[in-house]
C-alpha cells in the first residue's frame, strides 16, 4: 500500500511539473521590440557617433549618440534581469518533468543554448578585437605609413544590407508570435537574399579586387593581416548565418512555425543580429580608422 501511495504521489508530482512547464508560454503575450530598437540603435547611433568622433566633426554629438545607445542597452537589461529567476525555474522544471512530447518549450525569448553560444561568440570576437587593439597600440599612427586607404563605398553598401536584413528578421520574428505567416516567410527570405549579397560582395568582389591588384594582401604588414583575418572570420559567420536563415525560410514555407513553436527561428534571428552588430564595429575600426582620433587626443 505504501509503495502504491508513493507511486501515485510521484506521478502527481511529475504531472504538476509537466502542466506548469506546458502552460508557462502565453501565445498572446506581446513580446518586446527592444531587440529591434537596439539593433537599429547600434546601426544609427553607434556607427554615426563613432564616425562623428573619429572624423572630428563633433566629439560632443558623437559621444552623446553612443551614450544614448548605452542607455538603450541599460533599459533593455533593466526589463530582462528580473525575468532571469523565472527562466531558471522554468529550465529546472523542464529538466525534472522531462519535457512534454510533441511540444516546443520556450525558455525565455532566446533560450539558454542560444545565449551560451552567443556568449562564446562574444568571447571569440572579443579576443580577436583585443589582439587587434594591442597590435595597433604599438604604432604611433594607424594604419602604418604606406598602407593604402580603403574605399568606404563597398563596406557602406554591405552595412546597409545587414541593417535592412536585421529589420526584416525582426519583422519575421514579431510576425510568428502574432500568426502573420507572410512576415514569417518573406522576412527571412529577404534576409537570406541580402545576406548572400553581402557575402558575394565581400568574397566575390572586394577580396579578389584587393588581392589581384596588390592594393592590400595578407602580406601587407599587420594591418593587411588583421584586415583579412577579422573580415574573414566575420565572413564565415555571415555564411553560417545565411545557411541557418535558409533552413528557417524552407521550414517557414512548409508552415512549420507557429506561436508556440518557433525556437529555431528566433535563435537564428538573434544570431543574425549578433553578426550584424559585429560588422558595425569592424566597419568603424577597419574602414573609419577607429581609435586614431582618441590616440591623437591622448597624445
Amino acid at each position: 500500500m505504501a509503495m502504491l501511495m508513493f507511486f501515485l504521489k510521484q506521478k502527481m508530482s511529475e504531472k504538476e511539473h509537466e502542466n506548469e512547464f506546458e502552460h508557462h508560454v502565453n501565445p498572446d503575450e506581446i513580446h518586446s521590440y527592444m531587440p529591434a530598437v537596439i539593433g537599429l540603435g547600434a546601426g544609427i547611433l553607434v556607427a554615426t557617433g563613432i564616425i562623428f568622433m573619429l572624423k572630428g566633426f563633433s566629439l560632443t554629438i558623437g559621444a552623446a549618440m553612443v551614450l544614448v545607445f548605452i542607455l538603450l542597452i541599460l533599459i533593455f537589461l533593466r526589463g530582462e534581469i528580473p525575468r532571469w529567476p523565472k527562466i531558471t525555474k522554468d529550465a529546472e522544471a523542464m529538466v525534472k518533468a522531462g519535457g512534454t512530447p510533441g511540444k516546443f518549450h520556450e525558455i525565455g525569448d532566446v533560450g539558454f543554448p542560444t545565449a551560451l553560444f552567443l556568449l562564446s561568440e562574444i568571447a571569440f570576437f572579443g579576443g580577436a578585437f583585443i589582439a587587434y587593439f594591442y597590435l595597433r597600440s604599438q604604432y604611433i599612427s594607424w594604419p602604418p605609413a604606406g598602407t593604402p586607404h580603403l574605399d568606404v563605398l563597398i563596406p557602406s553598401i554591405q552595412t546597409g544590407l545587414l541593417i535592412v536584413s536585421s529589420i526584416m528578421i525582426e519583422w519575421s520574428t514579431a510576425g510568428v508570435k502574432k500568426g502573420n505567416n507572410t512576415a514569417v516567410k518573406f522576412g527571412f527570405l529577404g534576409a537570406v537574399i541580402l545576406g548572400a549579397g553581402f557575402a558575394v560582395i565581400q568574397m566575390g568582389y572586394e577580396w579578389p579586387h584587393l588581392l589581384s591588384s596588390g592594393e592590400l594582401t595578407v602580406q601587407s604588414g599587420l594591418f593587411g593581416a588583421s584586415f583579412f583575418l577579422l573580415t574573414g572570420i566575420h565572413g564565415c559567420h555571415v555564411i553560417a548565418g545565411v545557411l541557418a536563415n535558409i533552413v528557417v525560410t524552407i521550414r517557414a514555407f512548409r508552415g512549420q512555425f507557429d506561436k508556440e513553436n518557433h525556437g529555431f527561428l528566433e535563435a537564428a534571428g538573434t544570431y543574425w543580429h549578433f553578426v550584424h552588430i559585429v560588422w558595425l564595429f569592424l566597419f568603424a575600426f577597419l574602414w573609419q580608422d577607429g581609435l586614431s582620433y582618441f590616440q591623437v587626443l591622448a597624445a
